[in-house]
């Protein structure tokens, strides 16, 4: 599977192709150095700095992890999937004060990487956390739109249903035990997830524009959603299939590179640390020395590689 990288100002944009499909990475921002250290709470600096090929693209030279805000533009020739839509301009964040009221050319890159709002077909969330449904709305004369006006939305049934009891004040429990609070952050995860559906899922819903479909769900033509639960309680993975030739989207079931060579280690922010520690083991053994395409949707540098053994444990190989 070939890559080509076309350098814009702000940043390198990378694509891959996956037999006739192509998939682009278009850059929403980096994540400020220090903004989520402790999210992964093993991932001390010292313990990084012994991993000796997460530096240069995935940690500092001290130690500190490097993080990445994108987006992956899923090309099948038929359909233009987004997967995963970032922060987006103008959203609330009390949660992550650093990530609220953006304001960045991410529509401008997108236009970069070939395509138009208009031309997009399809926007997959992995899960509707803050960091991944962002750029669904932008703001049009003080009222939240859908960015991509002739796109279907897929989410998973039940990642929707979730997150819809919460704005609708259910009674849901979220063990928050031990979770990071970031400088200036107001903790309260029910707010942000309030306000998140207000702005960026809602408007989607008020436009008839959302399609929900059951876990494992065939989306297109080569692109379907798999489970990967964990960080939260739905979270889906993205498979892109053609010509036997495979790619696997993380979203959050593996936050960091790190967790590569670490699988048991979970972030703070996962609903079920147990169980998205299982579920990777068994993805990291099954991936290991294959061609699989692995892309993270928070992995900085080189975004995309694949899973190789490396005596007793694994690494990421950049491809």
């Amino acid at each position: 599977m070939p890559s080509d990288a076309a350098t814009t100002e702000e940043t390198t944009m990378r694509s891959w192709a996956v037999g006739d499909i192509r998939i682009t990475q278009v850059l929403e921002m980096p994540v400020e150095v220090g903004v989520l250290d402790g999210l992964i709470a093993e991932a001390t600096p010292e313990v990084v700095q012994g991993i000796g090929w997460l530096h240069p693209d995935y940690a500092t030279a001290g130690g500190q992890t490097i993080w990445s805000l994108h987006s992956y533009v899923v090309d099948t020739g038929s359909a233009v999937v987004v997967v995963d839509t970032g922060c987006g301009n103008g959203k609330s964040a009390p949660l992550i004060p650093a990530w609220g009221k953006l304001d960045n050319p991410f529509l401008e890159r997108l236009a970069e990487a070939g395509y138009t709002r208009e031309q997009v077909d399809v926007v997959l969330c992995t899960h509707m956390h803050l960091d991944h449904v962002g750029w669904n709305t932008v703001d049009e004369g003080g009222r939240w739109v859908p960015t991509f006006p002739n796109a279907r939305y897929v989410y998973v049934a039940d990642e929707f249903a979730y997150h819809r009891g919460i704005a609708e004040e259910a009674d849901i429990s979220e063990d928050l035990a031990g979770a990071v609070v970031y400088e200036g952050a107001n903790p309260d995860i029910h707010n942000q997830t309030r306000l998140v559906f207000a702005e960026s899922i809602q408007p989607v819903v008020d436009a008839g524009l959302l399609d929900l479909v059951p876990a494992d769900s065939v989306v297109t033509e080569g692109v379907r959603y798999v489970s990967t639960p964990g960080h939260t309680k739905s979270h889906h993975s993205v498979v892109v299939e053609s010509l036997g030739e495979r790619a696997f989207i993380t979203g959050d079931f593996i936050h960091h590179p790190v967790q590569i060579a670490e699988p048991t280690w979970s972030s703070h922010g996962d609903f079920d640390r147990a169980q998205s520690a299982a579920r990777r083991v068994e993805f990291v053994e099954s991936a290991a020395d294959t061609d699989l395409l692995v892309l993270g949707t928070h992995f900085a540098g080189s975004s995309a590689g694949r899973v190789v053994r490396d005596g007793g444990g694994y690494r990421f190989a950049p491809a």
